[in-house]
Order: C-alpha cells, then structure tokens, then sequence
C-alpha cells in the first residue's frame, strides 16, 4: 500500500510539475471575507438579535427559577409536603425546560450560522472562477485546503488512467 501511495505521488509530482512552469496560485482567506464583507457583517447582526431575543426568553425563565427556589427556601419549612413536593416538581420542570431553551437556542445559532457562511462561500467560489479566468490562476488557496482548482490543473483523471494501467501491469 505504501509504495502505491509512493508511485501516486511521483506520477503526481511528475504531471504537476509539468504544468508548473504555467501554473499560477492564488490565496484567500474565507474567515476574513466572511468576518468582514458587508454580507458577513450583516449576518452576525442578525444572528446578535436571534441571540438577544433567545436570551430574553431563558432569562425570563431563569427568574421563574429564581422566584421559585426563593419561596421554597424562605417557605420551605412551612409548606405541607404535599405542596413541597409539587413545587419541587414544578423547579425540576423548569430547570428543564431551561436546558431545553439554552440547546435549542445554540443549535438555531449554529445553523443560521452554518447557512450564513456557506451562502456567502458558495457566492465568493463564484467570484473565485471569475478571477481565475480573468487573471489566469489555476489553483486559488485557502486557510483549510483549495479553495478553487481550474479543471484542466485537475489531474485525477489522468492519474487514476495511470494507475489503473499500471496496477493491470502489476497483476498480470
């Protein structure tokens, strides 16, 4: 397996460096675009406001909380238990109704975050190809990898065609 991996990379290496001599790269920084370009900006501002009015709602909640360990503690001793019972209850039900509305509240962040971004990676990709055209890049970088890659500087097709070619060789 390794000496596969070996010979890919070779072969690889040998094609790439071909094209080399004509080959431009490029770099981009996604986290910068996104933190700020105007459609990245706003975006964190209406993520903010999904936050601040999902954060008005727990804390309402953490109050009901509050007052409700407030009485039993300050009445706890002269509550019948059957009342205790019922208010200790009630707190259970609202810790987790709280849980519930703080993961809630994270995992809708999370996504409307999730969509933000990728809306705006998949309209910067656009802008990508449109440079590569225009100024002859072949391969356009970014922070986790390529960020755009012409088609003809992809070689996997012709790689595979080699490898399959030689792994028959091999068999035979």
């Amino acid at each position: 397996m390794k000496k596969i991996f070996i010979m890919i990379m070779m072969i690889s290496m040998a094609a790439f460096s071909a094209q080399a001599a004509e080959l431009k790269i490029g770099y981009v920084d996604f986290q910068k675009i996104v933190s700020q370009s105007e459609q990245g900006k706003e975006a964190m501002k209406t993520l903010d406001s999904i936050e601040k009015a999902k954060n008005a709602l727990i804390n309402e909640k953490v109050n009901d909380i509050k007052k409700l360990e407030e009485e039993l503690t300050v009445q706890g001793g002269i509550l019948n238990p059957e009342t205790k019972q019922k208010k200790q209850a009630e707190h259970e039900k609202l810790m987790m109704e709280y849980q519930k509305m703080r993961r809630d509240r994270d995992e809708e962040l999370k996504k409307n975050e999730s969509e933000f971004i990728q809306k705006i990676v998949i309209e910067v990709k656009k802008l990508l190809a449109k440079v590569s055209e225009e100024e002859g890049y072949a391969v356009i970088l970014n922070e986790a990898g390529i960020a755009y890659i012409r088609p003809e500087a992809d070689l996997t097709d012709r790689v595979l065609k080699m490898f399959n070619g030689s792994a028959g060789n091999t068999k035979k």
